[in-house]
């Protein structure tokens, strides 16, 4: 199988998973109004399992499927509403998140690159969210801070520790199987 059609079916499989990760979703309205999901999960698993053009078009995928209308955002939103409301700057951040990411970190196995590729990336969906959130709320810089990432830092850690070992892991198979010259064929 040639290497973009391998690539082509592991961005179509973490689409899914980033939509399915939605589906897990949750508000505490006494904390925060942005819902707590696993679609953080996703954008981690694109950035790390493929390379910056399959990691980018994997979310921008997921994106289009919301705005086309299947419930595939946070609490089963769906449309554009969604994308220019004031949950919209952390969708929009995905994938820039995920193409930064995989950027980054290349097909690196190393932990340290790997643990900064999954810093970045969580930085770039935090300063997308905080930008739609002032933008849509008229919030303060330091209201969406304390309401859009304060309350995910602890919740988007965890997923980053469940992310970092399936990472390291499938990019070791991947480069034993295809070499590592797979990820710049496939790019």
């Amino acid at each position: 199988m040639p290497y973009y059609m391998r690539f082509l079916v592991l961005a179509s499989f973490i689409t899914a998973i980033t939509a399915v990760g939605a589906v897990t979703s949750f508000t505490l309205p006494f904390l925060t109004v942005v819902p707590f999901s696993l679609q953080v999960l996703g954008v981690y698993l694109a950035g790390g399992l493929l390379p910056p053009k399959w990691a980018f078009l994997s979310m921008m995928t997921y994106l289009i499927l919301g705005a086309l209308g299947l419930p595939v955002f946070a609490e089963g939103g769906h449309g554009v509403a969604i994308l220019v409301g004031p949950f919209g700057g952390y969708l929009w951040a995905f994938p820039i998140a995920a193409w930064a990411m995989a950027t980054l970190t290349g097909s690196t196995t190393r932990k340290s690159r790997l643990i900064a590729g999954l810093a970045v990336n969580l930085i770039i969906i935090y300063l997308g969210g905080m930008i739609g959130l002032i933008l849509t709320t008229q919030a303060t810089v330091s209201h969406a801070f304390l309401e859009g990432v304060v309350p995910f830092i602890g919740w988007d850690a965890l997923k980053a520790v469940i992310a970092f070992p399936i990472i390291r892991k499938a990019r070791a198979f991947t480069i034993a199987r295809w070499g590592e010259n797979s990820y710049q064929q496939a790019g």
